[in-house]
């Protein structure tokens, strides 16, 4: 049975009305999993009809709000529910201290809600090995916070990752926001599907990169206003590239 990757948010981390930020859904064998909950997901994930109460779980790539923020509201969701099944959140370890100490500030008290909610700490490598598999892959997309972290001596790790899913002996790749095209272009070159952030990459680069390789489908989001996603189509007939298409809120791959 195929999966299906749903691209819930496909905005930049410049808020639009016409997309949600970031925001991914993988179906498999008829349970959900979530990557990212960006501002306005919940309300796309809705709108697409899905059940809440079929997440199993939920990856979060870093902790920037356009990919976090709803993260909150999601776990409201579920219990407003009344969801009984665990519930698997995948953090960065960086951010799971903070975060437990910050859902009882929003009255999610652990001991109120109607589910466990396990919260994993992950690093880089293979995080999840069940009926699919997610591997995790650490990136420089937080890199130039260095000098500030360090001047005023923050216990912030950097830590952003893009995940490779591997369903059924297909992969595809979800870049999450990363450096620059290096950070990926090895393992991108090994998966069927490759959705990638357009913002913080040499396009040139990843144009050429398309046009050379044997991936099926490029899709790029994280995309900002009418007028650069134009620009985007516009380089991908440049370069004579069929393998490359500009995400929007709803679209659905199977892989």
């Amino acid at each position: 049975m195929a999966a299906t990757f749903t691209i819930l948010g496909s905005s930049s981390g410049l808020p639009q009305a016409a997309r949600s930020t970031a925001g991914y859904l993988l179906k498999h064998n008829g349970r959900l999993t979530m990557f990212d909950v960006g501002g306005g997901v919940t309300s796309s994930f809705l709108k697409r009809g899905h059940d809440p109460l079929l997440v199993d779980r939920i990856f979060i790539s870093h902790t920037h709000p356009d990919h976090v923020c709803e993260l909150p509201l999601f776990l409201q969701l579920i219990y407003l529910k009344g969801r009984q099944e665990p519930l698997e959140l995948y953090l960065p370890e960086e951010f799971v201290e903070p975060f437990r100490n910050y859902i009882p500030a929003l009255y999610l008290f652990p001991e109120k809600l109607t589910f466990e909610l396990i919260i994993k700490g992950y690093k880089p490598g293979t995080v999840l090995d069940d009926s699919f598999k997610v591997d995790a892959i650490a990136n420089t997309h937080l890199y130039g916070y260095a000098a500030l972290i360090e001047r005023l001596k923050l216990p912030n790790q950097m830590s952003c990752c893009s995940f490779v899913i591997e369903c059924d002996q297909r992969r595809l790749m979800y870049s999450a926001d990363i450096g620059s095209f290096d950070d990926i272009a090895e393992n991108a070159g090994k998966c069927n599907i490759v959705i990638i952030e357009s913002t913080h990459i040499d396009l040139d680069q990843f144009f050429q990169f398309a046009a050379d390789s044997e991936v099926e489908r490029f899709i790029l989001t994280h995309l900002g206003d009418a007028d650069e996603v134009r620009e985007l189509n516009q380089m991908a007939e440049k370069y004579g590239v069929t393998n490359v298409t500009t995400a929007i809120d709803g679209l659905e791959i199977e892989f």
